[in-house]
């Protein structure tokens, strides 16, 4: 699910709907279904979401970061299991007048040339194990020269004359952190970038063209501030339309090593720690000849791919017509010190889902209307791919009734329970629909809760739709400990809550392609099934 801002809010005031006497237990797998519901939903089922999500969220994906290596493989994977169910290709038209599975649009990229960025230092070379900022001027830059440590970057530190042809090396001392929770770590990362855009102030001053920062751990903040903000030879910089992908200027480059990587240049330059975990340079200093090559290029048109399918209605008269699923296979990549955010919860439980309910419509009774299933790339960046999509529809706009978009649904979280989930926009609303209040009265039979998940209407995919006066309905379980870092693995899903989550989106997609009535937007209710306001 897409942040927004660089913050991690904890949402809070949640509204229930009370469960009925039906356990959730009872329509789990092996369960027996709720009485009129469709046949097609016991192929929604926790087996299924499982393979998926674990081979979504596997270190094989490298985070799936928008147009990586990585995230082209999710696309493959999610491409090649709607093959596999005989789903009709909607993306990109060819040459021969067919139709693809992915529908590729273009962003511009910022990236570090592989071949010739790297740290050398004495006889040893290195290719990856750090992160960069770019400077406020120049983006790179490519040094030869005697590799000289500063400490910790304080003027104290610093040697007379000008820096030029030299490559300082500060060391940034900063704790690991020991609480694994998304607004610490944000705030203790920031906190530690406005040290070393000081430092990078100081030594630009005197003359030096970037800086190397040194640290003892990969649990201080600095490493997923990178990743967000910054560069690696595995992660590339996008911007589309006119919005970027989050960046951040220091006075001057700044390569930032992992810890592996620190070690090992601390130790060239005869650096040791004291007992209060502060850097100790032999009397003798030790000069160490290297280069730090951080070569930025760019390419303005990079080509990201979505993947589109769609089952075409029975109904010859609604065919024309068509429900859309969305959910977005896109994450935050691999962080500096090779660990994987892999995403399990934001987003491959949603796309599990997505790959389920494709499944279920399949192999099951074909409804009356279409169904689109769409896979989204750069939702973590501003929602792009579903932008692109809702811009450049390959199915007209105006007969796509409905938007069920999927996104985060595994974990127990701030704003939902074991047998709960959020949903937005919900009966408080002012763009409630038709297809919300439906989905209360499913949800019930389900033996699912409702919680109010509104502040996540701008969040997540569903929104592009909305925008176009789509009705829509989000589905989602909300922020927990794991939300955009690299401890949000595939082990820690509910599967029993995703099957019913999933199920419930089927369902209510279901209803909604077989209506006679379009759903409507019906405003703001005094509950998710009472009166209108």
């Amino acid at each position: 699910m897409n942040a927004i801002t660089l913050r991690f809010a904890l949402l809070s005031s949640t509204v229930l709907m009370p469960l009925t006497a039906q356990s959730a237990e009872q329509v789990g797998s092996g369960g027996s279904l709720p009485e009129g519901s469709p046949e097609g939903m016991a192929l929604v089922d926790q087996a299924g979401l499982k393979k998926h999500a674990f081979a979504l969220a596997s270190d094989e994906f490298e985070g799936r970061y928008t147009g990586t290596a990585g995230q082209l493989k999710a696309a493959a994977y999610i491409a090649e299991h709607f093959m596999s169910l005989g789903l009709e290709a909607l993306g990109d038209e060819q040459a021969d007048g067919a139709r693809s599975f992915y529908q590729e649009y273009e962003v511009a990229r910022s990236y570090l040339d592989p071949e010739e960025s790297g740290i050398e230092i004495g006889s040893e070379e290195f290719r990856s194990g750090y992160g960069i900022l770019v400077g406020a001027k120049e983006a790179g830059a490519s040094i030869e020269g005697v590799f000289h440590f500063v400490g910790t970057g304080s003027p104290k530190n610093l040697p007379d004359g000008d820096l030029s042809g030299i490559i300082p090396v500060a060391y940034l001392r900063a704790a690991p952190l020991t609480i694994n929770n998304p607004t610490i770590k944000m705030g203790a990362g920031l906190r530690q970038l406005f040290i070393v855009q000081g430092i990078a102030k100081r030594l630009a001053s005197k003359g030096a063209k970037a800086v190397l920062v040194c640290m003892g751990n990969d649990e201080n903040g600095i490493p997923d501030m990178i990743n967000m903000m910054g560069m690696t030879p595995e992660k590339h910089s996008l911007s589309y339309g006119g919005g970027m992908s989050r960046t951040q200027d220091c006075e001057i480059p700044v390569a930032f090593a992992n810890a592996e990587l620190s070690a090992k240049v601390l130790a060239a330059l005869q650096v040791t720690m004291d007992e209060e975990g502060k850097p100790v340079q032999a009397e003798q200093e030790n000069s160490v000849m290297g280069s730090l090559k951080l070569v930025v290029k760019e390419d303005p048109s990079f080509r990201v791919p979505n993947v589109v399918a769609f089952l075409k209605g029975e109904d010859p008269d609604l065919a024309a017509e068509a429900v859309v699923y969305s959910a977005h296979m896109d994450h935050m990549g691999m962080r500096m010190d090779g660990d994987a955010f892999n995403g399990a919860d934001d987003n491959a439980s949603g796309s599990a889902g997505l790959l389920e309910i494709a499944e279920a419509f399949a192999k099951g009774p074909r409804p009356k209307r279409s169904v689109i299933f769409l896979s989204v790339s750069g939702e973590e960046l501003g929602l792009w791919g579903s932008e692109y999509f809702s811009e450049n529809p390959s199915w007209a706009l105006k007969q796509m009734v409905a938007n069920i978009n999927i996104d985060m649904i595994g974990r127990v979280a701030d704003i939902s329970g074991e047998s709960e989930v959020s949903v937005t926009p919900s009966y408080r609303h002012k763009m409630y629909s038709s297809i919300g209040r439906r989905s209360a009265e499913l949800a019930d039979q389900l033996g699912l809760g409702l919680t109010v998940g509104d502040k996540f209407y701008a969040r997540s995919d569903h929104y592009n739709f909305a925008k176009k006066n789509i009705p829509v309905v989000f589905f989602c379980d909300g922020e927990h400990e794991d939300y955009h870092q690299v401890t949000d693995h595939a082990d820690k899903l509910n599967y029993r809550k995703m099957e019913l989550i999933a199920r419930l989106a089927y369902w209510t997609g279901w209803d909604v392609a077989n209506a006679t009535e379009h759903p409507q937007v019906i405003g703001k209710h005094r509950g998710w099934l009472g009166a209108k306001r």
